[in-house]
């Protein structure tokens, strides 16, 4: 992602960020965005009547269809489990998306202090 030539001037080490990785590097983060939502919605639907189990009336029906309700949508569920791996994921993207607008931001900055400065 990033351009390595120790002999550059540019950069306290060295290499430069060339702004077509930053938006390469935006896009792949609106990407994974979406999908991480799309994912949430699917994970939330875990909890509706749709994935219900239907078991029957008896005793033993309703016992069994509600331990498969809480081990599936319960919060101690797969459902609760997927929500904690979801919420670390959204941590790690939100900070993505932090990065390559910090990224974007400090080009523009750049790129209007030089056509000032000329």
């Amino acid at each position: 992602m990033y351009v390595d030539d120790p002999n550059a001037v540019t950069g306290a080490d060295g290499w430069q960020v060339e702004p077509a990785q930053i938006r390469e590097f935006a896009a792949a983060v609106e990407e994974v965005r979406a999908d991480l939502d799309a994912i949430f919605a699917d994970v939330a639907e875990l909890a509706t009547p749709a994935y219900l189990p239907m078991l029957g009336t008896s005793p033993v029906g309703q016992e069994l269809a509600e331990k498969f309700t809480e081990r599936l949508g319960g919060e101690t569920g797969l459902r609760g489990q997927l929500e904690g791996a979801l919420k670390r994921m959204e941590e790690f993207v939100a900070s993505a998306e932090k990065s390559a607008a910090n990224y974007a931001q400090s080009d523009d900055s750049s790129a209007t202090r030089f056509r000032n400065g000329s």
